[in-house]
């Protein structure tokens, strides 16, 4: 019975799926956005500065099966053209925030030189900023998704294992225990 339940519990268990865009331009990500398939499955949230952004993550309660993906650029800089935290270095921030989080940078023809780095400093995926992306977001996305819920798949397969291999135990005990005091 209880092996019943960790198996429906799992099934029943909701891909909360929380995308973030950051990005300086606010025209590409708010085209980001809108190329993204069915926005209603998803919480979707845009900035502009990685400052505004790891402020807002500071101030998120984490659900542990919540899935959080992030879309995020490479340079940026403020209304008076300071620079600010640079992809890099918000990727670095994201990840003290979020271990689990999913990141996937986007970069520039002239930012192609970063992609080890930021895969080095946890980086998803590097995805070059062309036409192409707004189809692969898609994508992206969906396989995010799926490996998360594969890997919770196979935790609650290994959890019932444990509890069936308990029981399976507990009632071996019990019988040799019948026969050794009968």
């Amino acid at each position: 019975m209880v092996m019943k339940n960790a198996i429906s519990q799992i099934k029943s268990t909701k891909v909360n799926a929380n995308i973030y865009i950051v990005d300086h331009d606010p025209g590409y990500t708010s085209s980001l956005k809108k190329a993204i398939e069915k926005p209603s499955k998803y919480n979707i949230a845009i900035f502009t500065t990685g400052e505004k952004f790891i402020a807002h993550l500071t101030s998120l309660k984490f659900k542990r099966n919540d899935i959080h993906i992030v879309f995020l650029g490479y340079h940026f800089t403020d209304e008076r053209k300071h620079t600010l935290m640079n992809g890099i270095e918000i990727l670095e921030a994201t990840k003290v925030v979020i271990p689990d989080i999913e990141v996937v940078m986007l970069y520039s023809s002239d930012e192609s030189s970063y992609g080890a780095y930021a895969r080095n400093s946890g980086a998803y995926d590097f995805v070059p900023k062309t036409d192409t992306i707004f189809l692969r977001i898609n994508n992206i996305i969906m396989r995010i998704i799926s490996e998360k819920k594969l890997v919770r798949t196979k935790q609650g397969f290994m959890f019932s294992t444990r509890i069936f291999l308990i029981y399976f135990l507990i009632l071996l005990f019990a019988i040799v225990l019948y026969h050794f005091l009968s």
